[in-house]
């Protein structure tokens, strides 16, 4: 019996620390009133959030048209603590330290080049213990997450195509340097979980992130939680076959081998003969009216319409957000993608571009890390949007 009132009692605090999270600044009546929770209740589980620091209470709000006492406001210390979150790129790594409510508190980006794992846990060691000296006090850094370009079960890597992580937990060696909880996760979820978390918050329930960088993969969400796989291998969908006719078995390329930006960039390197080529220079050739690169660009675009289209038919989501920075730097690209794909029914998917592509896996990271150290359920926090311009990002 006691278990069952303990059960029910971390039950109840979860959902007024998710409450306050996602709808702050508000009173404890309306908590009560949108919880249809007893009013003693939800006053005895804030007083303990109060006391633990993780509510505020800020002025007073503006009383109900009955008139009456006006009511305290309550919601999220935002300077609880912070998180650091780390993107480990094939030859980079990003880091950003966001505040408990998930707001940006420093981002920067490392060209590290090819370095062993070793040298990459290195990095991220020395890197995060000098933000955490400069950080604000708090209860100090509150957790860690780290996104990985592979596959990612159970917090441990089963693969990657760009890096050899020679079998290192990687969660357990972060974990004793910096002595606060450590999760890691495909990037291509986070980038799903960022679109869920701070852009669709409860509007979209089912949804397809599919991000289009040096490799392809797609983040799922169902009923508003990541999907991943028994293996955590769902998603990987750049290992999708195309069979050219009179192609044998073994003989077949992978879709990403025809449209991920690394072999976009080298059939135009080698149409072109034009050395270094980089992303950056796609756009001004674009522009250009390059004959040959505008009809490389065109069967990128036709390429990932069929991706876009066999996700549909597989998953039928409410929408499908493109996280590539190729679309991102040529939006109408994004209108050529849409025209290319075709439709069952009258009712068309939705298919969107991601905002703010460069730091959706780091916020999808601190998402995540944020969630654990509340001891909520993923997918029941609704993040602040984001202004990056605000930042100076």
């Amino acid at each position: 019996m006691e278990t069952s009132k303990s059960l029910v009692r971390e039950l109840n605090r979860r959902r007024v620390l998710e409450e306050v999270f996602s709808k702050g600044p508000i009173s404890r009546s309306q908590v009560s009133k949108n919880l249809k929770l007893n009013k003693v209740t939800v006053s005895e589980i804030v007083a303990e959030l109060i006391d633990e620091e993780l509510f505020e209470e800020l002025g007073r709000g503006d009383s109900s048209s009955r008139g009456g006492r006006k009511p305290t406001m309550l919601m999220l210390n935002a300077n609880f603590g912070y998180v650091l979150s780390f993107d480990m790129g094939f030859n980079y790594i990003d880091v950003m330290m966001n505040r408990i409510d998930g707001s940006i508190i420093s981002f920067a980006h490392h060209r590290v080049g090819e370095i062993s794992i070793e040298e990459r846990l290195d990095f991220i060691d020395i890197t995060g213990h000098q933000l955490t000296a400069q950080a604000p006090v708090g209860h100090g850094l509150l957790g860690v997450s780290v996104a990985i370009h592979g596959i990612v079960h159970e917090n441990q890597v089963l693969y990657t195509p760009y890096i050899d992580f020679k079998d290192i937990d990687v969660a357990k060696v972060l974990t004793e340097r910096f002595q606060v909880p450590v999760l890691l996760q495909n990037e291509a979820n986070l980038s799903a979980i960022y679109q869920r978390d701070f852009e669709s918050q409860s509007e979209v329930d089912n949804l397809v992130c599919i991000s289009i960088h040096k490799g392809i993969g797609a983040g799922i969400i169902i009923k508003n939680r990541l999907y991943t796989g028994i293996r955590g291998e769902a998603g990987e969908i750049g290992h999708s076959l195309i069979y050219d006719k009179g192609q044998k078995k073994g003989e077949a390329k992978s879709i990403e081998s025809y449209c991920s930006e690394d072999a976009i960039l080298k059939r135009i390197a080698d149409s072109t003969a034009i050395e270094n080529l980089h992303r950056d220079d796609l756009k001004q050739l674009y522009n250009d009216d390059n004959v040959i690169v505008r009809n490389i660009i065109d069967e990128f675009c036709f390429y990932t319409a069929s991706i876009v289209y066999n996700t549909i038919v597989a998953l039928d989501p409410e929408k499908v957000v493109l996280n590539s920075n190729l679309i991102a730097d040529i939006p109408e690209l994004l209108d050529t993608i849409r025209n290319y794909i075709p439709s069952l029914t009258k009712d068309k998917t939705q298919v969107e571009l991601l905002k703010n592509s460069r730091y959706a896996i780091l916020l999808g990271g601190a998402s995540i890390i944020i969630g654990n150290i509340l001891r909520v359920t993923q997918g029941d926090l609704n993040f602040a949007k984001i202004d990056l311009s605000d930042l100076g990002l």
